[in-house]
């Protein structure tokens, strides 16, 4: 019949069937608590010149009794940049930081009575630009000491990397603790449980070196 198509009548040769693919590398993530000072764990950088944010997380115990709605515990770092410059991120004095500029350090906003659930966080956006982060916390008002907060610090990257740190040692004596440091390794991050108390930002500082000059401050 017209308009038919005409078939080659000859048998096609097979092909050779494409190679496997090779088996997908495993993905190695982590899911880590820190215990003891000085602990170490690390995350690697993206390759090809790009950076996953790692977020910081600060919660603590707010259900129990006379802490309900009245513990302000601030979240807080001081850090150093690969470039020299040197700063602090905290609530206190309204420094929260930035996501677009330098540092490229965020503190996501200032939990006055402990009624937010997921705490307090701050977004490290560029990893690759710091060389030394002290992440801290401190009482601002509402308890007397970190025995009776139950402090806890996870460290997470979009990959799903996870590190806790826990406030298992608190000193009854002292208000601000210096939780984990923080450092770059050529394209992998370090993290340190520190987990050191001290009487102040004042007294932390010139334990690490970081230089700064304080003065009181207030919110």
């Amino acid at each position: 019949a017209s308009g038919g198509l005409n078939f080659n009548r000859e048998r096609p040769r097979a092909e050779p069937a494409p190679p496997a693919a090779p088996p997908a590398a495993p993905v190695s993530l982590q899911k880590i608590t820190l215990d003891k000072p000085g602990q170490t764990a690390r995350i690697s950088l993206r390759k090809g010149g790009g950076s996953d944010p790692i977020r910081v997380n600060l919660n603590w115990n707010k259900g129990g009794g006379f802490l309900r709605g009245r513990t302000d515990l601030d979240l807080g770092c001081m850090y150093v940049l690969n470039d020299g410059e040197r700063g602090v991120i905290q609530a206190l004095g309204n420094r929260f930081g930035s996501d677009r500029f330098e540092p490229f350090i965020l503190l996501d906003k200032d939990d006055r009575t402990g009624a937010a659930s997921d705490g307090e966080n701050l977004t490290i956006h560029r990893p690759d630009l710091i060389h030394t982060v002290l992440i801290f916390a401190f009482i601002y008002e509402g308890t007397s000491d970190f025995t009776r907060v139950g402090g806890k610090l996870t460290l997470k990257d979009p990959r799903g990397n996870e590190i806790s740190v826990n406030l298992s040692n608190p000193d009854m004596r002292r208000t601000f603790c210096a939780i984990a440091q923080i450092e770059n390794h050529g394209g992998e991050i370090q993290i340190t449980k520190e987990e050191r108390y001290f009487t102040g930002h004042k007294d932390c500082d010139e334990h690490y070196g970081f230089g700064f000059q304080w003065s009181a401050g207030s919110k």
